[in-house]
Formats: structure tokens, sequence, C-alpha cells
């Protein structure tokens, strides 16, 4: 019975105080963000550099303006790695308002007199 009526607190918290958004809760431990960062180009060797071959250079250098410009939006505007690390942060905010209501509401119920 006091499960019960424990069960029926939970369902009748106020809609207003209901946590709406994702969530980041996994089966086993709290999962990290699964955002990407921009990754610093691979250097070609110095032998390469020093031969006839500019192709390879010149490939080096579009991933290295390539890099700059996703670090200069990286660091700057909202971007897809600022979007998703703003909705995984968002969800656990979410995820740690649900608990708190959770165990608030089960702290109530036990303390609740008979």
């Amino acid at each position: 019975m006091r499960k019960t009526i424990i069960g029926l607190m939970l369902l009748a918290a106020p809609a207003a105080a209901q946590v709406i958004a994702g969530s980041n809760i996994g089966l086993a431990q709290y999962p990290g963000p699964n955002c990407t960062k921009p990754q610093v180009p691979a250097q070609p060797s110095a032998k390469l550099a020093d031969t006839a071959d500019s192709g390879a250079v010149d490939a080096y250098n579009a991933k290295v303006r390539q890099f700059n410009r996703d670090v200069a939006a990286y660091n700057g505007a909202m971007t897809q790695f600022n979007a998703c690390m703003h909705s995984y942060v968002e969800n656990g905010n979410a995820d740690m308002q649900r608990i708190k209501q959770a165990l608030d509401a089960a702290v109530a119920a036990a303390n609740a007199r008979p």
C-alpha cells in the first residue's frame, strides 16, 4: 500500500514542475558527450615538402585552411559541435532535475504521516 501511495505521489507532481528535455541516462554509467572537436591535420614529412610534389603540400594546406575555419567556428558562433555540447549539458541538467524531483517526492512520501 505504501509503495502505491509513493507511486501516486510521484505521478501527481504538478505539470509546471515537470522537466521537459532529452536525457543522457544510459543503462550503466553516465555517458560522456558524443561530440567531435576539430582535429589537427597530420603534417606531411619534411622530405615530402622538399620534393617537387606540390599536390601533397597543397592538399595539406587545404586541410589546414579547413581546420582553421572549423576552429574559428568552434570558438565562435553556434556550430554543430557547440550545439551537440549544448544539448548534452541541457539534457544532463534535465536528468539532474528529474532525479532531484523523484528524490524530493520520495522524501516527502517517507515523511508523510499516516
